[in-house]
């Protein structure tokens, strides 16, 4: 076999350098795109955690306004505040009747429901009604909401009331459909009529705007579900 030339040689020399060099720039290339990208994740994660922490701020102080303001107005996980606000916008033909706006809604226990009215006129209640007719003792709010949204007229008395005002009372609920009578703690009258989104309280079972709310108001243009049964809920009252 031949020798082969000096230039020969120096040329293949010169062919091996230029691909090393080749294969150097684009390795050199290659390392700085990987880390072009790198940095480029790291500005988004940053950046990302910088948005995360300024929204955790502003829900935060967001939140601290909104207790500030609202009060007892939050609900929560384990408690539904009612949506019920006076109406002025509604004015009733019987004197001293209050009237209020109240929003509707199933709320399954072990949620409980807090009512502001006493008794409460409406609001967010419990899927099943109470049964109407006269109870002995008190009934559970939710319930009696719920039969209120049927267009129920329930009259609540303070214990104690005087027999003849408790017998008054009776003779005006036994044997009535969509009509309900159970004491009351707390209340700051002897008598309160209640139908949805309505109150009347009153000093005496013969004051005859009571007849005149019950007339107007049972199963009245009012109520939310009218035909929905007042039977068949829960309760078991006295007659």
């Amino acid at each position: 076999m031949g020798q082969q030339s000096p230039n020969t040689s120096k040329k293949q020399g010169k062919a091996q350098r230029s691909a090393k060099m080749a294969a150097t720039r684009e390795r050199v290339a290659a390392q700085r795109e990987a880390e072009r990208k790198a940095a480029k994740r790291r500005s988004a994660i940053i950046f990302g955690a910088s948005g995360v922490a300024v929204l955790a701020l502003v829900a935060g102080l967001t939140a601290v306004v909104m207790s500030s303001s609202d009060g007892d107005n939050k609900s929560s996980a384990n408690n539904v505040i009612a949506d019920v606000k006076p109406d002025p916008n509604t004015k009733s033909d019987i004197a001293g009747v209050s009237t209020f706006t109240a929003a509707q809604g199933h709320i399954s226990k072990p949620k409980d429901v807090t009512y502001k009215q006493t008794p409460p006129v409406g609001g967010e209640h419990d899927p099943v009604w109470q049964n109407c007719g006269i109870y002995d003792s008190a009934i559970p709010n939710r319930n009696g909401v719920h039969s209120l949204e049927h267009g129920t007229v329930w009259i609540t008395y303070q214990p104690g009331l005087a027999a003849d005002q408790l017998d008054a009372l009776k003779a005006k609920v036994k044997g009535k459909t969509y009509m309900m009578l159970s004491p009351y703690e707390g209340i700051d009258k002897p008598i309160v009529a209640t139908a949805w989104g309505l109150q009347l309280k009153l000093d005496n079972a013969s004051d005859p705007r009571l007849d005149q709310f019950i007339k107007e108001y049972k199963e009245g243009k009012q109520t939310p579900e009218p035909g929905s049964p007042c039977t068949g809920g829960v309760g078991k009252p006295t007659s």
